[in-house]
């Protein structure tokens, strides 16, 4: 009984700001204003109790299919090193107004609210996200195998044209590059790079050989270790 109060508790809170949302984005994201309508990205990072860390991913393992349904998930991480206990995700939309249905459609998802998002809240101390976009002339790229990831948020000191050229020469052996974004909102001067790498000892092979005199400054990266759940493995 006390779940499913608090399940319909939190379907109502989220509902609400969910409307607010894509009545927010239907006025600023119109049909008609095509410029608007390319593809964007939601990076997320949840910080997770070190004592909850199990119970998080043994129910995500569970229903996480159930976000799946709902828009295209990119890649979903442990961080092993450059944070301790995150879950990194990658989600994909047509826009913004696109996010906001989703996020309307799960708040009034009584299976998604009620056996998991309810439940991983509490277990949760913080939450970040950014938006983000194709850094231009770029795609994302399906691994070439199963791996470890990498990423990499930089600083660039060029245009966005330029920025993706200079990452295009950065060579790392045996390391592939899957996807190279910058932030619109969030962290806006922040510009974030995945790599895949076959094994952990490339990553750092890779990252000693890497030119550094590109333009293009690594502030933080992280060793990813793939889900279970996640379409990159």
């Amino acid at each position: 009984m006390l779940v499913a109060k608090t399940a319909r508790g939190f379907q109502k809170s989220f509902g609400f700001l969910s409307i607010l949302q894509e009545q927010t984005c239907k006025k600023c994201f119109s049909a008609t204003n095509k410029k608007f309508r390319d593809k964007v990205y939601e990076l997320r990072t949840y910080s997770i109790n070190p004592k909850d860390i199990k119970p998080f991913m043994e129910l995500s393992k569970e229903w996480m299919h159930i976000r799946m349904k709902h828009s295209k998930l990119i890649g979903y991480w442990l961080s092993e090193i450059g944070g301790i206990n995150d879950v990194v995700h990658i989600w994909e939309y047509d826009s913004l107004s696109h996010r906001a249905k989703v996020r309307q459609a799960l708040a009034g998802d009584p299976e998604w609210v009620g056996n998991y998002f309810s439940k991983i809240l509490p277990w949760m101390h913080r939450q970040e996200n950014s938006l983000l976009k194709c850094l231009p002339g770029t795609a994302i790229l399906d691994p070439p195998s199963n791996g470890v990831y990498e990423s990499q948020a930089f600083v660039s000191t060029k245009g966005r044209d330029e920025t993706t050229t200079a990452i295009r020469n950065i060579h790392r052996p045996s390391a592939m590059l899957l996807g190279s974004w910058y932030s619109i909102l969030g962290y806006e001067s922040i510009g974030f790079m995945l790599w895949h790498h076959p094994d952990v000892d490339n990553l750092v092979h890779s990252s000693e050989t890497a030119a550094k005199d590109s333009g293009v400054t690594v502030v933080h990266s992280r060793l990813l270790l793939p889900t279970p759940w996640s379409p990159m493995k």
